[in-house]
């Protein structure tokens, strides 16, 4: 016999989610605003999602057999994140990397499940890595409504929430919609930084920046350099914004009083934006480890790092920019002579850097730097 779907609920409470509604496996109406906006090149760069997009609109034709998603969700919230002496980092990503310890919980509930009776095999797991479209199954679910800012909102739970899912093939009761809405609300779309949020519940990834300090790789596009301000990994504001983030009954709780699992990584205390800067590959493998961060890659972070001290300004750390001008990797040359044009655009280094420079790209940032472009 299958657990009864108040047993699910249990053990997927007692596995650390929160939030747990059953709905349908598909993505239904949401499936075509997900085509409309691939077909519009708003996914940038992340090009696994167009390569998967026949299985995202339909788990059926790799998930035989499924019938139902369970939709979990837990609340993330608390205070602002960032590194020794200043750069944002979202708060999703201020502890442990959320695709370990959240996959960790999704599989120890898969277990249980298959404990009670459900065939082996027959479930389908996973947290940011299945290809499914998450918030469409939480919101079909009734985790919570689709807000204008495209993230899922729990009416008991805020915005801050990390998804996942169980892909099954348990006919499970559905929950329905979850009560609540924006209503005439536009707070996120009037603060986002970079205008990304281009619609109610339209999002252009290329412009936001969660999306350019993170999936995007190369050179950030320079109208967007000043806009990612302190923000060294991932961005927040539309979250903060939300009338709904203060239901986030973790926002007050500080480092060790958080959950294992959310509290801070040791690199927040350890690292300041001048050090990231001039990371090197052994450092990042040996210190960066565990945490999601490690997704914008090292150059990804260093390219950061350069473009926040270049928002910062702080005079100090001229010297290090100056320094970077000089690194093999031309991505964090090009956003270091950015930076310091900003921060100093007479430094004799910049000049120096003209001379020597064979890159068209880190050349081209020299010269804007130079002439305070």
């Amino acid at each position: 016999m299958p657990p009864t779907p108040a047993l699910v609920r249990e053990l997927a409470h007692d596995c650390g989610f929160e939030l747990v509604r059953f709905g349908p496996a598909d993505p239904g109406p949401h499936g075509q605003h997900f085509v409309d906006w691939l077909d519009q090149g708003r996914h940038g760069e992340m090009h696994y999602l167009a390569d998967n997009r026949d299985r995202i609109l339909d788990p059926a034709s790799w998930r035989t057999g499924v019938r139902s998603a369970i939709a979990l969700g837990v609340d993330y919230g608390g205070p602002r994140a960032e590194l020794r002496g200043g750069g944002q980092v979202a708060r999703y990503a201020a502890g442990r990397d959320y695709h370990r310890w959240l996959r960790d919980r999704v599989f120890a509930l898969r277990q249980r499940l298959e404990r009670e009776g459900v065939p082996h095999g027959t479930c389908n797991g996973g947290a940011d890595a299945v290809p499914v479209l998450e918030r469409a199954l939480a919101v079909r679910a009734g985790i919570g409504f689709l807000a204008k800012s495209a993230m899922v909102i729990s009416p008991t739970h805020g915005p801050y929430l990390q998804l996942a899912e169980l892909l099954t093939g348990m006919d499970l009761p559905q929950d329905g919609p979850a009560p609540g809405t924006c209503g005439t609300c536009t707070a996120c779309l009037d603060a986002c930084p970079t205008g990304a949020i281009v619609a109610p519940h339209q999002v252009d990834a290329r412009r936001c920046l969660s999306y350019t300090t993170i999936e995007l790789r190369g050179f950030a596009s320079p109208e967007l350099r000043e806009a990612q301000g302190d923000r060294f990994f991932g961005c927040d504001v539309c979250i903060e914004v939300c009338p709904f983030h203060a239901r986030s009954p973790l926002l007050d709780v500080h480092g060790l009083d958080r959950p294992r699992d959310l509290q801070p990584h040791k690199v927040l205390s350890q690292w300041s934006l001048v050090e990231v800067l001039a990371l090197d590959e052994a450092h990042y493998q040996r210190e960066w480890v565990g945490t999601a961060m490690r997704r914008a890659t090292r150059t990804g972070l260093r390219r950061n790092a350069a473009v926040v001290l270049g928002n910062v300004r702080d005079p100090a750390t001229a010297p290090a920019l100056a320094s970077a001008l000089g690194d093999e990797d031309p991505v964090v040359r090009g956003h270091a002579a950015w930076a310091l044009g900003r921060v100093d655009r007479h430094h004799p280094a910049l000049d120096r850097a003209r001379t020597n420079e064979t890159e068209p790209r880190v050349r081209a940032e020299i010269e804007s730097a130079l002439h305070g472009g």
